[in-house]
């Protein structure tokens, strides 16, 4: 049972039925406790508040309650995990249940130190794998974590929040695919931090120097952590930054006593291997079966799903996202085949360095540099204090020099 979740609270629905309702009261009924729901528009239905930007309910059925109604009720989101009680037995209601995603989780609880848990999950050549990615991240960077929980300066978040949105369309641009979150992003900051703040959201940064370049935001069910939004900057892919962002975040969770590390929807990642159980979010339809008019929704609402379901385990859901992604963005986001580039790599001595000058990566003209930097340092063992980077002034050349070896790039013109 879940004691206590965020997107059952009255600060909650205020927020979300702000952006997406004009502000429409809730409405709650004696028989449903746990979940609070909106009118539908069109249909004798009410939905959930919070509809699929939530990370699930937890939810009974008061028998005594119980009053004959002529509508349905939609619950999205619902993981099997929570396990939420069948609706059987109950005089006046009935219910359906249709599966829609896949999520993952891990049992934390098993694993008294982090150590333990990577044991578990891992092979000794994997781990060495990881700690090397790891020391090789902190050796060639200024690397610090943080954690942000129950307490974080609004500055500092605005900070986060901005990076985390810039990764997340860098992330997207990159697979060629839209993310739902980033058409609803005034919301979203709006929302997480007194979250954040209440104990119900966390905020796990990686920073390099001042900057980000990992953030996970997770939601917060008292001993359960649920993965929201993972996303690192991919300039350090090399470095495994992904991983080391996840498996922070998990050493975290152990050393405070998280029962549980629910990595939510999608399959992607490490998420199969550091995984425990595979589970279902469902979408629990309620009726009257006294009612024509709330049986006949509530069947044809599941059926409906039932049938997205199909397409999505057809992976037809994954060429509608990528259709809808070129058709929605605008003129700047179109991609533009880049430039073809020539490496060549050798000790310092064996490079002129005549008619280059030093250049910052840091700055946006040079930003396509960064990636080629960061991979020559995983190589090379560099520190970026050592690294320097010059352009020739008459051609598209570039070298990254480090303590003993340079690499010279060379875009290639068109023949």
């Amino acid at each position: 049972m879940i004691n206590h979740n965020p997107f059952n609270t009255e600060r909650f629905a205020e927020i979300w039925l702000k952006y997406f309702k004009d502000s429409s009261p809730t409405k709650r009924f004696d028989y449903i406790k746990g979940v609070g729901f909106y009118k539908d528009d069109t249909f004798p239905l009410y939905v959930n508040i919070g509809k699929n930007l939530t990370k699930g309910f937890y939810y009974t059925i008061e028998q005594k309650q119980v009053q004959k109604f002529r509508h349905a009720f939609l619950i999205r989101d619902v993981p099997t995990y929570f396990e939420v009680p069948e609706v059987k037995g109950v005089n006046g209601i009935k219910g359906l249940r249709a599966r829609q995603y896949n999520g993952y989780l891990t049992d934390l609880s098993k694993y008294p130190t982090y150590d333990d848990f990577l044991l578990d999950k891992y092979s000794s050549s994997n781990r060495n794998v990881l700690r090397r990615r790891l020391k090789g991240l902190e050796n060639s960077f200024d690397i610090r974590h943080e954690v942000y929980y129950g307490s974080i300066e609004s500055d500092t978040y605005d900070l986060v929040m901005d990076k985390l949105h810039k990764l997340l369309i860098k992330r997207f641009s990159e697979k060629k695919t839209e993310y739902h979150i980033l058409t609803k992003w005034e919301y979203f900051k709006e929302l997480m931090y007194p979250m954040i703040l209440n104990k119900e959201a966390h905020l796990y940064v990686i920073y390099e120097s001042n900057e980000p370049i990992g953030i996970y935001l997770s939601i917060s069910f008292g001993d359960i952590i649920s993965g929201a939004i993972p996303v690192f900057d991919t300039d350090y892919s090399k470095f495994g930054l992904g991983n080391i962002l996840t498996l922070k975040l998990i050493e975290w969770c152990i050393d405070n006593k998280i029962r549980i590390f629910d990595s939510s929807k999608g399959d992607y990642g490490e998420k199969d291997k550091i995984s425990d159980l595979k589970y279902s979010f469902e979408y629990h339809i309620l009726y009257c079966p006294k009612s024509i008019i709330s049986t006949a929704v509530a069947k044809s609402i599941y059926f409906f799903f039932r049938g997205k379901q199909f397409l999505r385990e057809k992976q037809l859901h994954s060429l509608y996202h990528n259709i809808k992604y070129k058709l929605t963005r605008n003129q700047e986001q179109k991609p533009t085949v880049g430039p073809k580039y020539e490496f060549v790599e050798a000790e310092n001595e064996n490079f002129d360095s005549e008619g280059m000058e030093p250049i910052d990566i840091k700055q946006e003209e040079f930003s396509f540099l960064r990636k080629m930097v960061y991979n020559f340092m995983y190589k090379t063992r560099d520190n970026v204090k050592d690294i320097k980077v010059f352009k020739n002034n008459n051609s598209d050349m570039y070298q990254i020099v480090g303590n003993k070896k340079t690499l010279q790039i060379t875009e290639l013109t068109e023949s």
